[in-house]
């Protein structure tokens, strides 16, 4: 994430910010209002007190100390009531504030899942799962740093902030500007603080992100770790990403910690000069013991606030706006495979694939991947791509899914431009089968589900038992029900490619693509499973990618690919009597097993 800049736009941000929160606006001006009364409570309670002491101090002067109590009564009840709708209005403001927080959350999470779903094959090509996950849990923290602050601490000191003002000047302006002098101070020192520290903290999320990246991968990598014994070799890797992480925030830490100190001295600076001050003033009789004492009590409305926002408010807001900015920045990457504009749903008739001079070139290579492939499958037919290693196969499998889209060229699926379909029409149609399977932390029951959600478990069973599936689950404790593990680690790789292919039975898709769908299937179950799957291919058009030509050389015909380009095609008869690459494949292979 090196392209992500360290300045925060503001607007931006907001305008990111503002469809999480913005839904709760009634329980806003709710929460505002139960501030602004618990603002006014506790600004007339210092009022109380000094008159309460200026009662004593007169009683105590004028020998009156037996009618005393009678005196402060009705002002000890109002203190109390006072402090009582203080911390209920607190409480019930508070408890909606974090109403809010949760709900803001279950909106951004809706959000970001949305958005991650609908991501392109470059996007998160670019990015580790670690660091995806990382940013999300930061940018989780960030929104509710924001909503907590802003809310819970931000509105009601600014509220309070604002009557201590008024009712100061109205007890004494002289010892209000006094206390108001250094402010600016704090002013400067806030704003350079948060220019400083935005950059900073960038650096150190980065750092974090790294940290989250390795773990990730060496959890997700933990055998290919231990089969080389690198254990060693990750566990110095990892330190060393720690440590420049903790490293990081230990000096953005200490710059905070300079800054407060700084900050913290001109409050205390303040003090010191109110309470001298205050003290001149009494003895001059220009001010009374009983509102002096009223006078320090508002004070701390005036200064705590912002001892606090240097304190602890500042820096978590700039945490807060980072976090939230970095996953923004994420999220507002275009993808680049999208649903044009009035996309149109495929009208599938024959199922019939034309692919007219396609181009295709990855990022970051000058060499293209596919060179003018011009290819016509019938709908109904069977065809297989063969070619070595890095010809373009699953290249030209992506095209046809529009996981990519080719640079030059056009792919038609009955006449239909790929381009203007909807992305959900297409891939509906089409049922691919990769080499690697892709399973969830589930049951086999619900990952085999996975394609048709509300499938009965009788056609799961069916769609296993062609899969040649059934028997193997069977012997399980738990049968159907049995959890595959994180990426299907507690099944061998030919049971997780049946789980696949059972998928597509169920799927019953139109179209079927079958990349190395049997590579890790042994010998002998390839063969049992033929039969199964020239049964369901017929009526649909079949592509099959495979380097065990034992697979393919029943198709009605066969794309031979080198270096991106299509060098041959035929039926397996015509590409052996050629005697060219195709030929060359099959005679190393001795056939395989062929009924």
């Amino acid at each position: 994430m090196s392209q992500i800049k360290s300045q925060i736009h503001q607007k931006k941000l907001w305008g990111f910010f503002k469809p999480f929160i913005w839904p709760e606006k009634k329980t806003i001006f709710l929460v505002v209002f139960l501030f602004l009364i618990t603002s006014m409570t506790q600004v007339f309670e210092p009022v109380v007190y000094g008159r309460i002491v200026d009662i004593i101090i007169n009683s105590l002067n004028g020998g009156a100390i037996q009618n005393l109590f009678e005196q402060i009564g009705s002002w000890l009840l109002i203190w109390i009531l006072l402090f009582v709708t203080t911390t209920l209005f607190s409480t019930i403001a508070l408890y909606f504030v974090w109403r809010m927080g949760n709900n803001a959350t279950d909106r951004f999470c809706l959000c970001a899942i949305k958005d991650v779903l609908g991501w392109s094959h470059e996007r998160y090509a670019d990015i580790a799962t670690g660091k995806i996950m990382k940013y999300f849990d930061d940018a989780l923290d960030g929104l509710f740093i924001l909503v907590d602050d802003i809310l819970n601490n931000v509105l009601p000191t600014v509220l309070t902030f604002c009557f201590v003002l008024g009712v100061g000047f109205w007890i004494d302006w002289r010892l209000t500007l006094i206390s108001l002098g250094l402010s600016p101070l704090s002013i400067i020192l806030g704003w350079f603080s948060w220019k400083k520290a935005g950059p900073r903290q960038h650096k150190i999320n980065r750092a974090w992100g790294n940290v989250s990246r390795h773990l990730a991968e060496s959890v997700a990598n933990i055998s290919l770790i231990q089969n080389f014994v690198q254990e060693k070799t990750r566990e110095r890797e990892y330190t060393d990403h720690i440590s420049k992480a903790t490293s990081g925030q230990l000096r953005l830490n200490i710059f905070w910690a300079i800054f407060y100190g700084v900050g913290g001295s001109s409050i205390l600076l303040a003090r010191v000069l109110v309470f001298v001050g205050g003290i001149y003033f009494v003895s001059t009789g220009s001010l009374t013991i009983g509102t002096l004492i009223t006078f320090l009590g508002f004070l701390g409305f005036i200064l705590n606030p912002i001892q606090h926002f240097l304190a602890s408010t500042l820096p978590r807001l700039s945490r807060g706006m980072v976090n939230l900015e970095r996953f923004r920045l994420l999220l507002s990457k275009p993808n680049l495979i999208q649903d044009p504009k009035a996309a149109k749903i495929l009208n599938l008739r024959e199922a019939k694939i034309e692919l007219r001079h396609v181009w295709f070139t990855y990022k970051n290579q000058s060499k293209p991947t596919l060179q003018n492939i011009h290819l016509k499958i019938p709908g109904g037919t069977s065809c297989a791509l063969v070619g070595p290693s890095g010809a373009g196969k699953s290249t030209l499998i992506k095209l046809l899914n529009r996981v990519l889209d080719p640079q030059k060229g056009s792919i038609f699926i009955d006449g239909q431009d790929l381009r203007t379909l909807s992305l959900a029409s297409l891939r509906l149609h089409i049922g691919i089968v990769n080499q690697e399977t892709l399973l969830f932390h589930d049951s086999i029951l619900k990952n085999v589900r996975f394609v048709k959600p509300k499938a009965k478990r009788s056609e799961v069973i069916e769609a296993c038992k062609k899969a040649q599936a059934h028997e193997f689950i069977s012997k399980l404790p738990r049968g159907y029900e049995s959890l595959v593990g994180e990426r299907g680690v507690k099944l061998s790789g030919g049971e997780r490619q049946r789980l696949a292919l059972a998928r597509i039975f169920l799927a019953d898709p139109p179209i079927l693509i079958l990349d190395e769908s049997t590579s890790a299937l042994d010998s002998e179950t390839e063969y049992r499973l033929q039969s199964t799957l020239q049964e369901i291919m017929k009526g649909r058009t079949t592509i099959i990618i495979a380097h065990r030509l034992s697979t393919i050389y029943l198709t009605d015909q066969i794309f031979v690919i080198k270096e991106g380009k299509i060098i041959d095609h035929g039926i397996h008869e015509e590409l052996m009597k050629k005697g060219g690459l195709y030929d060359h494949l099959w005679k190393l292979q001795s056939g395989g097993y062929i009924k």
